[in-house]
């Protein structure tokens, strides 16, 4: 546990804050990615859990809204995010359902360091299953909001070091439906329905999906079935109440890596050695809330939610080893906060004052060629923050924060039953609006992750590592946008981020540890884009430099970041109602996971071309999907096979080939 100084550091933060003795974020659009331009009037509510404009907001925030989902090739949320800046994301399996999403270069350990949040509820479960990209299909969502790098740790808490990533579902509007249809290669099917009505101060949406597919590789078939919805009641002007909910089911094979002997030796890509592992998840949840606006300009919010998932899973390994799981999480979480504004001739001032608490206990019941383990988990952790940004004239903007983060773990069985650990983050910034649509900005977040409850108990001895530290992050950026004529935008964000205590898997002491030194990721992203009437294009790079500071791998580079990334996209409207469309993406080489040392070769880079052709005609909209247009033969995602004591072999994840799906959809009522 580290030692806190938590009124010192509460009143430090304050006093910087009035101080005007910040560095900053600026909200800063992608580097060549599919949705187009911000456009003025455009609102997140992520960066400081009240909606604002986004020109206002000192983070790095990118805003994806439903009409721009249509009009990419994606048909998942991963794949949305897989065009922007400093954001890489990677189908595993071939099945579009297991998904490895970095930001800013965290390699394998980036499912720990995103956290995913659903209209501001947190889908990251403490364990190292990561959170799960499939629980909201892209025909419920309204738009995504991401931020990158660690400020996030201020207003979320635990593993937000990397970036924040909302999706805010769609609320009720006209009375409105829609059914849609698509089938295409892997015999995939896809089909939803959705219903949307407002009436006085009710409104009501309902969204439900389904999709099926035999997946690219043998034994990677997926059957998936979604339901949600969203109902908000507003009695009053003053008073404003919401209640969501939704359920997920999964069932997912795993097909496994293929070794590189395998492949050298004949083996199809499309083949398996793992041909009974399976995940079956279901998962549902409730939600509500209420906010309620005071007879001054003031704020009171609370949410509050319940979650419970199931997993059952089956695997195998190298050595004949085998499993078979079954997983029981409930999660409970209740979120106040206060928003107090105040202006005073030309100085605006808001202050949040927040409590984010959640209890998550998590049953464990497992059998495998070593015998039967039994286990249960908890996890309780509460965070207190107090946010505040101080507006000067019209142009400049100060803001910064500090939260105090308390978890307590407890194990059933096992030699220690109870560990607590806490941290504590500062976050401040500038924000300087040069002109319309443009801004520079400067910041400076402390960030940190907890060890999640599977990185610290050992299932085969039932023992806790209370050796094991928080990971703790300094993150610095610099960047801005500016906007050269309308419509025309150049970004630029450069990034830096120090990761003291960094958490890995030892194979050599069966163990998670902590490295010696740091871990150093720093980088580039910018871009340029264009967009006119019936025209859209952009190009962007990203550039990644992540290595080890320190320790036996002193120099090295961190696995799984490609040091270079390039987008593209262009988007024409050629005749009314007929659109096409084109992105691609370039992924430079990386090592391979686990090649800590850097001594295999490195996993090849890949081009992906992809093609979309759209028709609208009165209701109906016509849709093709052409997916890696040139057939490239390549494996996105690779890593290190563990084979015996201090012996690996590079094992591949074949990614799929040509593919294409075609759709049709319909609409009814609305406007």
């Amino acid at each position: 546990m580290r030692s806190t100084g938590t009124v010192t550091g509460a009143i430090a933060a304050i006093a910087m804050i009035f101080a005007g003795g910040l560095t900053a974020m600026v909200w800063a659009q992608d580097t060549a990615e599919q949705p187009p331009a911000v456009v003025m009037g455009e609102v997140v509510v992520t960066a400081s859990r009240q909606a604002e404009a986004v020109t206002r907001v000192p983070a790095h925030v990118t805003v994806i809204t439903a009409e721009d989902i249509q009009r990419t090739t994606a048909q998942n949320v991963p794949e949305v995010l897989r065009s922007l800046a400093g954001v890489q994301a990677i189908d595993i399996s071939g099945n579009q359902r297991n998904y490895n999403l970095d930001i800013r270069g965290f390699g394998e350990s980036s499912p720990q360091n995103i956290l995913l949040l659903v209209d501001g509820r947190r889908i990251n479960l403490p364990d190292l299953s990561g959170p799960d990209w499939n629980l909201v299909p892209l025909e419920r969502i309204e738009r995504i909001e991401v931020i990158r790098g660690s400020r996030g740790n201020l207003l979320y808490g635990d593993n937000a070091t990397a970036g924040v990533i909302n999706i805010i579902t769609k609320e009720g509007g006209a009375l409105s439906g829609q059914l849609s249809a698509a089938y295409g290669s892997y015999d995939t099917f896809r089909g939803s329905a959705s219903a949307s009505g407002a009436q006085g101060p009710l409104a009501l949406d309902i969204t439900t999906t389904y999709l099926d597919n035999t997946g690219y590789r043998d034994n990677s078939d997926s059957d998936t079935k979604d339901v949600g919805l969203n109902l908000r009641i507003d009695p009053t002007e003053k008073l404003r109440l919401h209640v969501s909910s939704g359920y997920h089911y999964d069932d997912v094979r795993n097909p496994g890596s293929l070794l590189q002997s395998e492949l050298k030796s004949g083996t199809r890509r499309t083949a398996t050695t793992h041909p009974l592992d399976f995940d079956k998840t279901t998962d549902y949840y409730l939600k509500a809330g209420m906010e309620l606006d005071m007879l001054s300009d003031d704020t009171f919010k609370i949410d509050a939610s319940f979650r419970r998932r199931d997993k059952q899973s089956y695997g195998t390994y190298s050595g004949g080893y085998w499993f078979a799981a079954d997983t029981e999480t409930k999660v409970v979480t209740v979120s106040p906060q206060m928003v107090l504004r105040s202006d005073f001739d030309k100085v605006s001032n808001t202050i949040i004052l927040g409590i984010d608490h959640s209890q998550a206990e998590q049953d464990y019941d497992s059998t495998s060629g070593f015998g039967a383990i039994q286990a249960t988990l908890e996890k309780k952790n509460t965070g207190y923050f107090i946010y505040d940004e101080l507006g000067i004239g019209s142009k400049l903007r100060l803001s910064g924060g500090y939260r105090y983060d308390r978890a307590t773990f407890k194990y059933d069985p096992a030699d220690t039953r109870k560990n607590i650990m806490d941290e504590e983050v500062l976050s401040v910034g500038i924000n300087y609006e040069f002109k319309d649509n443009s801004h520079l900005y400067a910041s400076f977040n402390r960030g940190f992750r907890y060890p999640v409850l599977d990185e610290q108990f050992v299932y085969a001895t039932s023992s806790v590592n209370t050796s094991l530290r928080p990971e703790n992050n300094k993150n610095y950026e610099l960047g801005g946008r500016m906007e050269i004529v309308r419509g025309l935008v150049f970004r630029l964000s450069l990034f830096r981020l120090e990761t003291q205590d960094t958490i890995f898997y030892n194979p050599a002491s069966f163990n998670n540890e902590n490295m010696d030194g740091k871990t150093i990721r720093q980088g580039i992203e910018t871009g340029l884009s264009w967009h006119g009437k019936g025209l859209g294009l952009g190009i962007g790079y990203t550039y990644s430099d992540s290595e080890f500071d320190g320790g036996p791998n002193d120099g090295k580079e961190v696995p799984f970041v490609p040091r270079d990334r390039a987008s593209a996209f262009i988007s024409y409207e050629i005749l009314r109602g007929l659109t096409l469309g084109l992105d691609g993406i370039f992924v430079g080489q990386s090592y391979m996971i686990s090649d800590y040392s850097n001594d295999f070769p490195k996993a090849e880079s890949y081009t992906i071309i992809n093609a979309k052709v759209q028709y609208k005609w009165r209701r109906l909209t016509f849709f093709v999907d052409l997916n890696n247009l040139f057939n490239e033969k390549y494996s996105a995602y690779s890593g290190l096979t563990y084979m015996a004591f201090d012996q690996y072999e590079a094992g591949f994840y074949p990614s799929p080939e040509f593919n294409i799906l075609a759709g049709v959809s319909v609409r009814f009522g609305g406007l």
